[in-house]
C-alpha cells in the first residue's frame, strides 16, 4: 500500500512543479496576446480616423482650406474615440495634415479623367506602460495613417472655354 500512495505524492509534486514552470510562459504569451489585440485595435481606429479625416475636408466648397482643414481636424479628432478608451496609451505625435489641390480650388484631371486626391497624413505613438500589459510590453509603437479622398463628381464638371477658370462648379 505505500509504494501507491508515494506513487500519488510524486505525481502531486511533478504536477506542482510543471505548473511552475508553465505558468509564467503562459501569463506572458496571453499578455503578448492581449498587447497585440490592443495594438491593432488602436491602429484601425486610427487608420479609421485619418479615412475620415481625408472625406470631412472635401465637404466645404471648393478651394476653402481653412474650413477644410478645420472639418478634417474634427473629424480626426472625434473618430478617437472621444470617451477616452485609448486615451491612456495612443499620443497623437503629428497632427492631421491634409494637401491636394482641391483645398486651393482647383481640380487637377489626369489623363483618364480622375482628379487629384486630397492626401491627410497623421502619426501616433503607442504607449502601453499605463496598462496591466505594460509589465510584459516594454516598447512603444509608432503607427503612421495616410489616406486619399477624392472630389465627387459633381464637383469635377468643366465650364466653357470663355472661363477664367477651367473647373467650376
Amino acid at each position: 500500500m505505500r509504494t501507491g500512495r508515494r506513487a500519488r505524492v510524486g505525481q502531486r509534486a511533478q504536477a506542482a512543479i510543471e505548473m511552475a514552470l508553465v505558468l509564467p510562459v503562459m501569463i506572458v504569451i496571453v499578455c503578448g496576446f492581449v498587447g497585440m489585440m490592443l495594438e491593432l485595435r488602436a491602429e484601425n481606429e486610427f487608420q479609421t480616423a485619418v479615412d475620415l479625416a481625408a472625406q470631412a475636408a472635401l465637404v466645404p466648397p471648393l478651394g476653402d482650406q481653412a474650413a477644410s482643414q478645420a472639418d478634417s481636424a474634427y473629424a480626426f479628432s472625434h473618430t478617437l474615440n472621444p470617451s477616452g478608451s485609448e486615451s491612456g496609451y495612443m499620443t497623437v505625435t503629428t497632427p492631421i495634415n491634409c494637401a491636394g489641390p482641391y483645398l486651393q480650388g482647383e481640380i487637377d484631371l489626369n489623363a483618364r479623367g480622375i482628379p487629384a486626391p486630397v492626401t491627410c497624413t497623421a502619426q501616433a505613438d503607442l504607449d502601453f506602460s499605463k496598462t496591466p500589459v505594460g509589465i510584459f510590453w516594454l516598447w512603444s509603437i509608432q503607427l503612421s495613417a495616410t489616406a486619399d479622398a477624392y472630389p465627387p463628381q459633381y464637383r469635377q464638371c468643366q465650364t466653357t472655354s470663355g472661363s477664367k477658370s477651367p473647373f467650376q462648379c
